[in-house]
């Protein structure tokens, strides 16, 4: 069975949140929201002010190794503020790292959550995020497409809050079956088609 950890802190935008939950839900595949932050209740303010108590916190894992024994799919969400927080986390990015290229992981980055591969080096040449951080992805080495999703080995990246559920899709298609995305892209009442691209390189 495949496990979703989906990391949130103050200031994560609610809609890169919620997209992926939603949508994992919907597959009936275990999400947890895991808060990186000091506050011990877990207690969560997003960016436009709703707030949430997150599942678990990343300090209850050991070590790099036990997270991964629990998590196949790392997300990533933006929203500046929490952006900035996650792609600083020394665990996070040791997570990230680690996952990278890895068979059977998967990676999911939206908006300014796409700052974490530039602070974890990764070596994706092709990558998405929201404008305001095009520069920093494009002086990291990474040539930028504005495109609402772009796929690169492992790494699922995405432009904002109106790619999300687009994005949230493409992370399902990556650990499910064919029949269960469609439902769950049925239920969602989408479009016929989405937009994604697929960068052309192992």
């Amino acid at each position: 069975m495949v496990n979703v950890c989906l990391f949130v802190a103050d200031g994560n935008d609610e809609i890169e949140f919620s997209a992926p939950w939603g949508v994992f839900t919907r597959a009936q595949i275990p999400i947890d929201s895991v808060y990186v932050g000091e506050n011990p209740e877990k207690l969560v303010t997003m960016s436009r002010g709703i707030q949430l108590y997150a599942k678990r916190s990343l300090k209850e894992f050991k070590s790099v190794e036990d997270f991964a024994s629990h998590y196949d799919v790392v997300i990533i969400p933006g929203g500046l503020k929490g952006a900035k927080t996650l792609s600083s986390d020394e665990f996070v990015k040791k997570v990230v790292s680690s996952y990278w290229k890895k068979a059977g992981k998967v990676i999911g980055m939206i908006c300014a959550g796409t700052l974490t591969a530039k602070t974890t080096g990764l070596s994706a040449s092709e990558i998405t995020g929201h404008p305001s951080v095009r520069k920093d992805l494009e002086e990291a080495g990474f040539r930028y497409v504005p495109q609402p999703v772009v796929v690169e080995n492992n790494l699922v990246t995405s432009m904002g809050p109106g790619t999300a559920i687009l994005w949230a899709l493409k992370l399902l298609e990556q650990v499910t079956t064919k029949e269960t995305y469609d439902t769950v892209y049925q239920a969602l009442s989408m479009p016929e088609k989405q937009i994604v691209y697929a960068a052309n390189r192992e």
